[in-house]
This record gives structure tokens, C-alpha cells and sequence, in this order.
């Protein structure tokens, strides 16, 4: 049957290119509606697009450098980027308007909102001689008025430094915890209120570049650079399935309505000339339970930076080096086929 699905699987994408960035995409991430999509790039100008049609609704402009990372929160109210300029910007979501700048001491990697939308955690890197760090912050109020009007300098509760450098962090399901992963291929569960890693797992033997949850908390998926992906029990870390590829993978996600995962990544460009192998940039789906490869799709000119599937199921979309996103969405047989093989 796997057959039979590769084949249904290559005519039922319907890909919409936007280009809205001048440089390479770094993040693609839909709002909890699954209205919106937003990207962030290292042209310094996070984008909203219409996650539907692929209009550019709006940029969100006041960095001086690359963007690595962007956030919404639950309520589609504020977004947050997190920056190469040192510092991480909350933004009023529907006007645009910068309400607010925390400073850091090094570029900023990562940037979450907590559950409830009441804390954010940036990510820090090793950059002038500091160490690798998480920090937490309170913030003032969850919509933009009270973020606007607050009368407040932004010091973190709680920085807590690592050895290595901390390529992605995400809260837990409750707040009580944060999951992030290391250069070294490790993962860890760090206990807010004890301040302490309570779980580890060396799960990769090279970089882990992203991970993400399924919707109920259950597992995490990791993407690699040792060219593979692997879903963990979100308790303890340990590895339940391994999905192989032939490329390093730089993002993941699992879908919330059929059991299959994606892994986004590609051979750094500067290789590709060197290799004989197959297209380098290809986003790749997975059974989550047989570990199967189920088809791919293509269309991005470098590797993909950034893979996200939208909250219903129905799409998913990608942004690469190339400068690229590339907005999917899937048609009724890709349904039916994925029913039957679930079957």
C-alpha cells in the first residue's frame, strides 16, 4: 500500500510560492486559528500573510538585522521576534506597531510564550565571550494596550546557562517545565521551579536543529543534522521511532489529524554541486507509527529552513534559503488515501 500512497501523495499538493523576503526564510509559523502565517528572515522584516490565499497582510519593521525566530501567542494579539540586533520586540499583531524592546546581551536565538500568554522565554547564545542561557521573563499584560502602557524595564526572573549552545526551547505542557536541545545532539526537561534539568536523553549524534510537540503533549519530534528525525515520549525523553533520511534535517512537525510527520532540511549549498544524489531539497513525510517514508515534495532552489503544518491539518508550509515560502494545502484524496492506509 505504501505504493499506492506515494502515488496518490505526488498530484494532490497545490503549492502557492510567496515571496515577501529578500533573504533566507528562517521560520514559518501559523497562529493557533490557523488563519495567519507568519515568517521571520534574515532581510530583518517578519512577515504576516494570509494563511489561506497567500496574501501579504503586513511586515513587521524596526530590527537591524536578521530575524531568527518569531512567535504569536494564543490569542493572535501579540507576536514576538527574537533577533540578531541583541534584542527580542513585541509587536501589536493587527497594527504592526513596536510595543515594546527587550534587551540582550548577546543575539537573540529563540523566543516562546508561555501557556496563558503571562511569560516569555528567550534563547542566548555564546556570542562576546557569554554562555549559552534561557531566559524567562513576566510580562506586564497579555494584550497590546497593557503591553504598550507599561511602565516597565523588562529583567529576566530566571536565566538559567548551559555549556553548550541551546538551538531550540519550547514550554511544556504545563508551564512548569521547558524542553529545550543542544548543538551536541542532547535534549533536556528543565524544571522551572527547582531550576534544575530533571530529564536528559543524548538523542542525536549531531546538532539537533528543531523539535516540536504533537497537540497533546505526548510526544516530541526532533529534526537533526545527523540526518534523521526521532519521536520521544514527552515524560522522559525516550526514543519511541527513528525516521532516516539522506540529508541533514533542520525542522519537523507532526500532523494533528493523520498519523504521519514531516522533516524539512537539504545539504548545505555550497555541497550540492560536489553530490550525485537525489534532489537535496525536499520536504519529507513519514508514517509516525511504521516509520515509513510516504512521498516528498520539492520545489524549494536551497535547503528548507522551517516546516510547519497548520492547526486543522489541512496544509502545511515551508520557508527556505532560497528566500521562499511555500504555502500547501492539501486536497480531498489525500484524505482518503491517508483514511485507508491509517485503516
Amino acid at each position: 500500500f505504501f505504493d499506492l500512497f506515494f502515488s496518490a501523495f505526488s498530484f494532490v499538493m497545490r503549492p502557492i510560492a510567496l515571496h515577501g523576503h529578500t533573504r533566507a526564510v528562517t521560520r514559518v509559523k501559523y497562529n493557533r486559528d490557523g488563519d495567519l502565517l507568519f515568517s521571520s528572515s534574515k532581510d530583518s522584516s517578519p512577515t504576516v500573510w494570509n494563511a489561506e490565499t497567500g496574501e501579504r497582510l503586513g511586515t513587521y519593521e524596526g530590527h537591524q538585522g536578521a530575524i531568527w525566530d518569531i512567535e504569536v501567542n494564543y490569542l493572535s494579539t501579540l507576536v514576538a521576534t527574537a533577533g540578531a540586533d541583541q534584542c527580542v520586540k513585541l509587536w501589536d499583531c493587527l497594527k504592526g506597531d513596536c510595543l515594546a524592546t527587550i534587551h540582550h546581551p548577546t543575539p537573540v536565538r529563540g523566543v516562546a510564550f508561555a501557556h496563558g500568554d503571562t511569560m516569555l522565554l528567550t534563547i542566548t547564545d555564546t556570542s562576546f565571550g557569554n554562555t549559552p542561557a534561557i531566559h524567562i521573563y513576566n510580562l506586564p499584560g497579555t494584550t497590546p494596550e497593557t503591553i504598550r502602557n507599561a511602565k516597565t524595564e523588562y529583567n529576566p526572573m530566571l536565566s538559567y546557562a548551559v555549556p553548550e549552545k541551546i538551538t531550540c526551547a519550547l514550554w511544556g505542557p504545563t508551564n512548569d517545565t521547558i524542553y529545550f536541545s543542544s548543538e551536541d545532539g542532547s535534549i533536556c526537561i528543565f524544571d522551572v521551579a527547582q531550576q534544575k534539568e530533571v530529564k536528559f536523553n543524548q538523542a542525536h549524534r549531531a546538532e539537533i536543529r528543531r523539535f516540536c510537540f504533537d497537540k497533546d503533549y505526548v510526544c516530541l519530534l526532533t529534526a537533526s543534522m545527523d540526518q534523521s528525525g526521532k519521536l520521544l515520549d514527552a515524560r522522559d525523553l525516550r526514543i519511541l521511532k527513528t525516521y532516516e533520511t539522506d540529508k541533514p534535517c533542520n525542522d519537523c512537525a507532526i500532523s494533528p489529524l493523520t498519523n504521519q510527520i514531516i522533516l524539512g532540511g537539504g545539504q548545505e549549498a555550497q555541497m550540492v554541486t560536489v553530490s550525485t544524489t537525489r534532489n537535496k531539497f525536499e520536504t519529507r513525510f513519514f508514517h509516525k507509527v511504521y516509520g515509513e517514508e510516504l512521498g516528498s515534495v520539492s520545489g524549494h532552489f536551497g535547503p528548507i529552513n522551517s516546516v510547519a503544518i497548520s492547526p486543522d491539518g489541512r496544509g502545511f508550509a515551508t520557508g527556505g534559503e532560497d528566500g521562499f515560502v511555500r504555502l500547501h494545502h492539501f486536497d480531498p484524496d489525500y484524505f482518503k488515501n491517508s483514511d485507508k492506509y491509517a485503516a
